[in-house]
């Protein structure tokens, strides 16, 4: 497993007069062509070869050649990343694609050191590595009536499970609120999903699990599950099923595999080599060239699965690591920020007919709530207050008290000493 990872991206920009601009990046090298409107063939190997060469045009191909040299010097691996940026693109069999000069074929689909992935117009940020020590658990969800699509998947892997590189469970006429209850109560690293998808009039596509829900709504549904890195989205129709795992990859934010159309023998074929590479520690666009190449031997459309990643998220697990152990709560001791009084304005600008603010007072009000013992306290201070008045004005006596003399104490004088002089007689000469 290589660690060292060149990006060569290939922006198709929407369409223009001229074509669909085609912009190559890699590293601070940038190179432009235009691309003409392809014209869709029945085969899509045929296809693959047509998108090759208007994909891959002169300028491009010599930027992707010089980065190929570079990678090779420092021991590096390319990978091939599409931004789709035409709604009308993004069905087109990308994965195909392939360059042909005699007997050389060039596909880099298949190829581990040439990786072929999607992503999201979207800014995405990747998550980090998920560390597992024991094996990968893996929750196959099947909408009614692939129940023996799920049969024929779990029997391919039992040769993974039995060498504990995973452990498998199987959810039959699943339901959305189910997964997720699910994934909730025993946590999973992957999803793999198994269903119809269909495709409402101007509205975005729709995967039946007991309802239908969209990919925003699958989406914010497992948007708390953080063991979670894979969902694997298995359906028909073909385009319906490539827009929903788009969209799910888009509004999620993890790594999305979408195998449309693809019939149970060969995504049992596929989801061996992809899930037993997961588990051995492989990056998942080395994982899904792996499937590919399984699909290929046995004689399947290998261009059908696709993979949609954030920049950098290629490594999904690390097999063998421990998870790190979360921060105890009482270790947490929020800061406590003095609370700033805010200043009550003493007007609020009001508009007026002619569009003038004006100046109102606000009516403050304070309520006060008054407790019952002080309620008792005032009462009582009243009656005291109101007896006293009563004893000291008698009715029909006009005699004041007479004042009591009180004596002054002595003053107390030190006495003065006054010094006299001593008279000491003079002595005779």
């Amino acid at each position: 497993m290589q660690e060292i990872v060149i990006p060569f991206q290939i922006v198709i920009g929407a369409l223009t007069p001229q074509g669909y601009p085609l912009r190559a990046l890699c590293g601070e090298r940038t190179v432009e062509a235009t691309m003409t409107p392809p014209v869709l063939t029945a085969s899509p190997a045929e296809m693959g070869v047509e998108l090759g060469n208007m994909l891959l045009q002169a300028p491009i191909r010599s930027l992707l050649i010089e980065a190929a040299r570079e990678a090779i010097e420092q021991g590096a691996r390319m990978q091939m990343r599409l931004v789709i940026e035409a709604p009308e693109l993004v069905t087109l069999p990308w994965e195909w694609i392939a360059l042909h000069k005699g007997e050389q074929h060039w596909q880099p689909a298949l190829r581990e050191d040439y990786t072929l992935v999607r992503m999201s117009t979207r800014a995405i940020r990747p998550l980090p590595p998920r560390r597992v020590s024991g094996p990968l658990r893996l929750l196959i969800a099947v909408a009614r009536g692939y129940e023996a699509t799920a049969d024929t998947l779990g029997e391919a892997l039992i040769e993974p499970v039995r060498a504990g590189l995973l452990v498998v469970d199987r959810l039959r006429d699943a339901t959305a609120d189910e997964v997720v209850a699910e994934l909730a109560a025993e946590p999973r690293h992957m999803l793999h999903i198994i269903g119809d998808i269909e495709q409402p009039l101007r509205q975005a596509p729709r995967l039946r699990l007991g309802r239908a829900v969209n990919a925003n709504e699958l989406a914010e549904l497992l948007v708390s599950l953080d063991d979670l890195r894979l969902i694997t989205v298995a359906g028909t129709p073909s385009e319906a099923c490539t827009i929903f795992a788009a969209n799910l990859h888009a509004a999620d934010g993890r790594a999305v595999a979408a195998l449309p159309n693809i019939n149970p023998t060969a995504q049992a074929h596929w989801s061996t080599a992809f899930y037993q590479a997961l588990a051995s520690g492989e990056p998942v666009d080395i994982a899904m060239t792996s499937g590919r190449t399984a699909l290929m031997n046995a004689a399947e459309p290998w261009g059908a699965p696709q993979l949609y990643l954030a920049p950098g998220g290629e490594q999904l697990f690390r097999p063998g690591e421990p998870p790190i152990a979360p921060v105890p709560s009482e270790a947490i001791r929020p800061l406590r920020q003095p609370a700033v009084p805010l200043r009550r304005p003493r007007f609020t600008p009001t508009e007026t007919e002619v569009g003038t603010p004006t100046r109102r007072l606000h009516t403050l009000r304070r309520r006060f709530h008054l407790q019952p013992q002080v309620i008792a306290l005032i009462i009582a201070g009243l009656v005291l207050i109101l007896l006293v008045s009563q004893v000291i004005n008698v009715p029909g006596s006009n005699v004041l008290p007479t004042p009591v003399a009180t004596p002054t104490p002595p003053l107390l004088l030190d006495p003065v000493r006054i010094p006299v002089p001593t008279l000491f007689p003079t002595p005779a000469p």
